[in-house]
């Protein structure tokens, strides 16, 4: 790796941030925060954004120089949260319902991205759940793709503190390589990857896990791991701001650029100590930790 990519794929990426990073804001309060700390892009959740109106939030956004990277809940859990993608097969046709509707308030917003959750483990046989997990793939991007939305999947790579929806006795897709092969054998290309750099992190840390991803990198959210944790130990609730942890930036970043990357990276974060900061603090720390984290030296191995 040289210092030039590496300064390179820094400048390749627009600061975005998560709405989960502050959690429990009104939505246009989100949108003003991430806007006065500085972030020309957001993720906002679909079922939240209708609530609000998409007329009215599109304007806001004009107001305010934002606009959205990518918008969760194609698969709705409730006003806010989203589904992963193995929720029972009652409840995924359940998800379906209004499904145009949040497609077409993505495209109102200019919204070309819709992220998913694929679970890493299942109730279901691993063999089951990854020919569900490919036929949801197939229909949700076939869908997406109608209205120039492209689906971006996630794989979980922790092994611990798993909330009951994303758990079960058998293994699924846990890491790049197998969400990969999975995205593969659906045969679309209307699907992509959504990386996260924590379970990146929690899976290895192998920057070929990226680079082998090439062009198939449609979002990518970032976190740090905490220092002395062993990667077995690591839970979401551990996130810190990217570049206050163990995470090699540069090497992430190197590894992005060299598989075509040049989009948001999003701040996301679940910790229970860092939400309990003003909220204006946690947008103004995302936003310097999404600009410098790609640059910091690395200490000395």
């Amino acid at each position: 790796m040289t210092a030039a990519v590496t300064d390179d794929a820094a400048g390749r990426f627009v600061p975005c941030l998560n709405p989960a990073t502050v959690s429990g804001l009104p939505l246009p309060e989100f949108l003003a925060l991430a806007a006065g700390a500085g972030f020309p892009t957001v993720e906002v959740s679909i079922q939240q954004a209708q609530t609000h109106g998409t007329g009215l939030l599109h304007d806001l956004l004009q107001e305010l120089g934002v606009s959205v990277a990518a918008a969760s809940g194609i698969l709705p859990a409730g006003p806010v949260l989203p589904a992963p993608l193995l929720v029972d097969q009652d409840t995924y046709e359940a998800c379906l319902n209004g499904l145009d509707e949040r497609l077409k308030a993505m495209t109102a917003l200019g919204c070309t991205v819709a992220t998913t959750v694929l679970n890493p483990r299942s109730a279901l046989a691993t063999g089951e759940a990854r020919a569900v997990a490919r036929q949801r793939i197939t229909h949700l991007a076939t869908a997406a793709a109608t209205y120039g939305v492209r689906l971006a999947v996630e794989a979980v790579s922790i092994h611990t503190g798993l909330p009951p929806e994303l758990d079960g006795p058998h293994p699924v897709a846990g890491t790049l390589p197998q969400l990969a092969e999975l995205l593969d054998a659906t045969g679309t290309d209307s699907a992509g990857v959504l990386v996260d750099s924590f379970h990146w992190a929690a899976a290895g840390a192998d920057p070929a896990h990226l680079t082998a991803l090439g062009g198939r990198i449609t979002h990518v959210q970032i976190a740090d791991t905490p220092n002395g944790r062993r990667v077995g130990e690591l839970t979401d609730s551990q996130r810190v701001f990217p570049g206050d942890g163990a995470l090699a930036w540069t090497v992430f970043a190197d590894a992005l650029a060299r598989a075509g990357y040049a989009g948001p990276v999003s701040v996301e974060l679940f910790s229970p100590d860092l939400r309990a900061l003003p909220a204006g603090e946690i947008a103004r720390l995302s936003h310097h930790a999404a600009t410098h984290c790609f640059t910091l030296a690395e200490a000395p191995r």
